[in-house]
């Protein structure tokens, strides 16, 4: 069992769910759905690419604010 970062944010209609240490985002209605859907789509990850792409992506994200022009 491994603990993995994950950010959740309402976009006005979903609430879209994305692990921060590996390329896997969801979505739900709900936030708890959306973390749900996120750890399932998670562990499909993890079936296709295996363990060892997790093991090496896991550490604590460093979380900063980039201003960029839009």
């Amino acid at each position: 069992m491994s603990k993995l970062n994950a950010a959740i944010k309402f976009d006005g209609k979903w609430f879209v769910a994305r692990c921060l240490d590996l390329p896997v985002t969801s979505q739900g209605e709900t936030f708890d759905q959306a973390k749900a859907n996120l750890a399932e789509a998670i562990e499909l990850y993890i079936e296709t690419w295996g363990a060892e792409e997790v093991e090496d992506s896991i550490g604590e994200p460093k979380l900063a604010k980039v201003e960029v022009a839009v």
